[in-house]
């Protein structure tokens, strides 16, 4: 079982859902049909969950890194979708 080490160094089990449900309102906020929408999905979490699921722990802000590195050569406007979300609602950058 892997789980993702927060920021706040509390742990909760993976949730390969969670992974693609935030891909997915990325994609949305950047205005893709909902085809590629769906795509990109399949084709993202895809990598990021068989790469998670191999570790025991992985923190939050590398999976996100990780998330983030994939969108930004797939689709770099759900890349910039969700840093942007990030910022306005977290205070996160980058």
């Amino acid at each position: 079982m892997t789980y993702v080490v927060k920021r706040d160094n509390k742990r909760q089990r993976f949730d390969a859902n969670k992974i693609q449900r935030s891909i997915r309102a990325a994609a949305r906020e950047a205005k893709l049909p909902e085809a590629r929408v769906k795509q990109l999905v399949k084709e993202v979490s895809k990598n990021i969950i068989d790469s998670a699921l191999c570790e025991k722990e992985i923190r939050s802000v590398m999976l996100r890194a990780s998330i983030l590195n994939e969108l930004d050569t797939a689709a770099p406007a759900v890349a910039r979708a969700w840093r942007d979300f990030d910022r306005r609602t977290k205070g996160v950058g980058s």
